[in-house]
């Protein structure tokens, strides 16, 4: 129950982003709105798996990286999964992630990540 919580703060998140004009968008299921629904959903279980999988294994080997930055280099690996996250939706007939230059994205990346949490502590998704 808790991945798809997660799955839906990601969903939100990654809608509230497109919403800004930050260069991401979100192509496909344009015909109805819960198609359109359904492709938030794909992303974000996309974003999901990633954060799952990928960014602990990114966290730990830009470690030094991110002590000498004082943390600032964390938002480069949540750029690197949302860019990640844009390349793996290419494999996938219908529904792709495009995001814009690197400043743009790495903002966009702050943004899903923070409402995302917000998301995830107002349904208690992030509670352990």
């Amino acid at each position: 129950m808790r991945f798809v919580l997660n799955v839906m703060a990601m969903a939100v998140g990654v809608w509230f982003a497109t919403l800004l004009p930050l260069d991401i968008a979100v192509t496909g299921g344009e015909g109805e709105w819960w198609t359109r629904v359904l492709v938030f959903g794909a992303v974000g279980v996309i974003l999901q798996l990633l954060n799952q999988v990928i960014k602990p294994v990114l966290q730990i080997l830009a470690l030094p990286i991110t002590i000498l930055t004082l943390g600032l280099f964390a938002l480069v690996v949540n750029w690197f999964v949302l860019w990640l996250a844009a390349w793996v939706t290419t494999w996938f007939g219908g529904i792709e992630l495009v995001i814009g230059d690197f400043w743009l994205a790495l903002v966009g990346a702050l943004v899903i990540t923070i409402i995302s949490s917000i998301v995830r502590g107002i349904t208690g998704s992030a509670r352990d």
